[in-house]
């Protein structure tokens, strides 16, 4: 090959000085955060290793990496950046937790300590825990002197990818994207110089590939492979017999393999490693060896007959348990090596080992690995493994499949007699139940549990079960129900000593009566959140701030909601409870609505519904926040949005969960003049109140059905607000509505004022660019015999008020559908450069810094289905909420 700039740092200047301003800034300002990404082979780990060689003196460099093992190892780059960082910092026990472990890296990158530059590689392989720390450290890097750097893959990033999550999240000035393009015609012709092959069909072979470019240009003379997989393998057939050994074993181990791994397994000289490396296959690393990229580590691989790559995994494994590897390296080899006693072994401790650490999704697939293997365990072990499977998929938000292990363990456990295991497994599946909307068979989950227990002498898992039991019948506004049930539990807890019921159990009680319109409600619910922070219950307390938040919410209490949001969120993420989380997430989206801050409350739901996986309590909220952000700007696409939430809601009988969407519903209808149809919806809203008292979602859903129709019955107790609407005393109802800080909803009071109220209606709806109400307040002000009225926002502007050009448009709803930059160009029929100028603008305008922000932004406003990314979602969370 030619004597000419490294074929992955061609054309790269920009990116690296891009990185070097980030590093100063971090220096001398704030922390930042750069995720760095690129097809497979691209050139991202060499854009960064060059990057980091650059460096000013005194920089710290911190590495982690990331594996392509059969499943992620917990927290491996982070461990690896941890025992580099905190030997020279602080000293790390063994057995640190992970919150422990995330807060000592975060001070060891903090003030006084040096600048640091922080590089963790291909996050598209890591588990779920170091995805909870690069967002933990996302989160907080502007107070950091650290440049966080994370590569990864971006054509392997399907749209429900895990770490589009984290992506999605981590925007704003702190973090920033940088792309490695693939290389130009002309950098192929640089490179190519003094060779007698044809750049031109390089690039056609390659699409610009930098390692593949290398790989061809390094070819044997007379030869132009057309693959990959032929390029690397040419380059294996010109070693040795001893260093092709070499080669195979080190393909066999993804990442790196350490020198006393290969030096047990083979008699190899260090000449032969040196070959294998002169070859241009591995690289050496200290004293371990690796590939140079994993598409050549992948390419050997292939080439290794099964019978011979079983029987090196088998010696790879042995090796591997004398050293106490890590556990996902275990199951990874004994998965090759066929070693079932292995696998039943080392899986199961393995997803204990990932469950403590956060990272449920590989905790949910080793065990999944194990009962691929378990026809040999006895019944106990099988029922222990199922239940243990279900309930990993409960925290992955996995619904059917934990169902279907649930019932596998039950049936176990009936066999085996063992009642309060039965009792149990009964409960967990009341929870999936619950999560798929099936009130009846919530009820009968429960009511098996109790059965049971009530056999069996009075213990902690009784009260649990009456606790769970007066949950349910909150959901569903059965107040007497709850009052008895948790009543039952808090006498059990208190006898017991058992804080986790007490917490439930009060938290249980104050909802519902706050809820219910009795203020004393709130003392409770904060009495429940008190119990689970002095014990230290993440997930009670979680769930009793999911509950103060959506009632603030609910019940028009914006700045008890603006606390508990802030101290929720600010809980939940430091103590990763991921499931209420996503549930303050969806109310805080409400919470914005409410506010008058549309755009957030847009980007917000559509960020939990495309990128986040969500269990019912938590769906409904999101879909029913942008079908009313986009119907009251009379966008396109609130109908599929409300029919899946009204799907939803229907089947779990729960008042909270029908009532808002048959609101919206009825709302949706009345701007269209169909107002047969917003009194039905309205009326469906009512009757499943079933005579509650609720005095707001009453209040809302009586006002649109009598707006609909004049004959339309009205609730006897209602929220003032809307009372004073009905009354017809706007003025009070407008100034209700100033006080509550819902600019909306005052709006909708004034437009049933004079002319000076209809003015001040438009005032608040144009910079809302709400449609179809504007519309209506123009028309009355006609009616009035008014003729000096404002204009509004061009036509044009209205369809489109970022501004978008026709051809972004179309860029930005193909971007929706997940299409990568190199579809875009085949498609339109563009050079690659043309797209990535297009997404540019389309960033611009949008005012947001990623492509995960723009789709995002784009289904804010209409502009895709939501079911061309993933409806579902992504993160494999638990969704619990209330």
């Amino acid at each position: 090959m030619p004597d000419t700039p490294g074929v992955d740092l061609l054309e790269r200047q920009p990116q690296l000085e891009e990185l070097a301003q980030y590093l100063r800034e971090a220096g001398t300002r704030a922390g930042k955060i750069a995720f760095v990404s690129g097809e497979a082979g691209a050139g991202k780990s060499a854009l960064v290793e060059q990057f980091t060689q650059q460096a000013p003196r005194g920089t710290r460099i911190l590495w982690g990496h990331c594996d392509a093992l059969q499943t992620s190892r917990v927290l491996g780059p982070v461990n690896e950046v941890a025992a580099a960082l905190l030997s020279a910092t602080t000293r790390r026990e063994p057995g640190d937790a992970r919150e422990q472990l995330f807060l000592r890296v975060l001070e060891g990158l903090s003030p006084p300590h040096p600048v640091s530059v922080v590089v963790l590689e291909d996050l598209h392989w890591a588990d779920e825990a170091t995805l909870d720390f690069v967002g933990f450290l996302g989160r907080r890097i502007q107070r950091t002197r650290c440049l966080l750097i994370v590569t990864h893959r971006d054509d392997e990033l399907d749209p429900s990818h895990p770490l589009r999550a984290v992506l999605g999240e981590l925007t704003g000035q702190h973090a920033s994207r940088l792309r490695v393009p693939a290389l130009s015609l002309d950098a192929i012709e640089r490179l190519a110089r003094g060779t007698r092959l044809d750049a031109a069909h390089i690039q056609r072979v390659t699409a610009g590939n930098a390692f593949f470019v290398r790989e061809l240009l390094s070819a044997a003379k007379g030869t132009v492979p057309e693959t990959v997989r032929d390029a690397v393998l040419g380059r294996l057939m010109q070693c040795s017999p001893a260093a092709r050994e070499l080669a195979e074993v080190v393909s066999l181990v993804p990442g790196r393999t350490p020198g006393w791994l290969t030096r047990s397994l083979l008699d190899a000289s260090g000449e032969c490693a040196d070959e294998a490396v002169a070859r241009g296959l591995l690289r050496h690393h200290e004293d371990a060896l690796g590939f140079r990229h994993e598409l050549g580590r992948l390419a050997v691989e292939s080439s290794v007959p099964r019978g011979r790559a079983q029987a090196l995994h088998a010696r790879i494994l042995a090796a591997l348990i004398e050293r106490d590897a890590d556990l996902s390296q275990l199951v990874h080899h004994a998965a090759h090596a066929h070693d079932e006693a292995a696998l039943l072994e080392y899986a199961p401790r393995a997803a204990e080992r990932a469950a403590s650490a956060g990272a449920h999704r590989e905790a949910v697939a080793h065990l999944a690995t194990a009962l691929r293997h378990a026809a040999t365990l006895n019944a106990p072990e099988r029922a222990w493994l199922f239940e243990r499977h279900a309930a990993g998929c409960n925290m992955t938000n996995q619904v059917a499949e934990s169902i279907a292990s649930a019932e596998a363990a039950l049936a176990l456990w009936r066999e085996l007699a063992d009642a309060a295991a039965q009792a149990r497994v009964h409960l967990l599946l009341a929870q999936q139940y619950w999560k798929a909307g099936d009130k009846h068979s919530v009820d009968t989950q429960v009511a098996a549990a109790i059965r049971l227990l009530e056999s069996l002498p009075a213990g902690p898992q009784l009260a649990m079960a009456y606790s769970s039991r007066a949950r349910y019948a909150m959901n569903c506004g059965d107040n007497p129900q709850v009052i008895a049930d948790a009543g039952r539990a808090l006498e059990l807890a208190q006898r017991f000593g058992d804080h986790c019921v007490q917490a439930h159990a009060l938290t249980n009680i104050g909802a519902s009566q706050l809820n219910a319109g009795d203020a004393t409600g709130l003392a409770k619910l904060e009495q429940g959140l008190a119990v689970a922070l002095e014990h230290r219950l993440p997930e009670h307390a979680g769930r009793a701030y999911a509950n103060l938040v959506s009632a603030a919410v609910s019940l028009r209490m914006p700045e008890l909601a603006e606390r508990y949001l802030a101290e929720s969120l600010e809980y939940c993420e430091t103590h990763e409870v991921q499931d209420c989380l996503s549930y303050n997430r969806a109310y805080g989206a409400y919470a914005a609505l409410n506010g008058g801050r549309w755009e957030e409350a847009a980007r917000a739901a559509a960020d939990l519904i495309t990128y986040h996986s969500l269990a019912t309590a938590q769906r409904i909220p999101a879909l029913t926040v942008l079908a009313l952000v986009r119907a009251r700007r009379g966008d396109p696409g609130a109908d599929p949005l409300l029919e899946e939430a009204l799907r939803l809601a229907l089947p779990t009988t729960e008042v909270q969960r029908i009532g808002p969407v048959a609101a919206a519903r009825a709302e949706l209808a009345w701007y269209r003049g169909d107002h047969r149809r917003a009194a039905q919806e309205a009326a469906t809203g009512l009757q499943a109140l079933g005579g509650r008292r609720e005095a707001w979602i009453c209040g809302e859903l009586a006002y649109w059905g009598r707006r609909a129709d004049p004959a339309f019955e009205i609730p006897a107790q209602l929220a003032t607000p809307y009372a004073l609407m009905l009354d017809g005393n706007w003025q009070a109802a407008a100034a209700a509505w100033e006080q509550l800080g819902m600019p909306y909803e005052r709006a909708l009071a004034l437009a049933e004022g004079p002319e000076a109220a209809l003015r001040d209606a438009l005032a608040i709806l144009e910079p809302l660019s709400a449609g179809p109400l504007t519309a209506i307040a123009r028309q009355r002000l006609r009616e009035l015999g008014v003729h000096s009225i404002p204009r509004g926002p061009r036509a044009s502007t209205r369809e489109n008020p970022a501004g978008l050009t026709a051809r972004e448009v179309q860029v930005l709803r193909l971007l929706v559908q997940g299409h990568t930059n190199t579809e875009l160009a085949h498609r339109l029929h563009v050079a690659p450069k043309t797209v990535e100028h297009h997404v540019s603008s389309i960033l611009a305008k949008l005012e947001v810094r990623s492509r995960t922000e723009a789709v995002a932004a784009a289904l804010g406003m209409g502009l895709g289905e939501l079911g061309a990314i993933g409806a579902h979602g992504s993160r494999g969370r638990a969704a619990r909420g209330r």
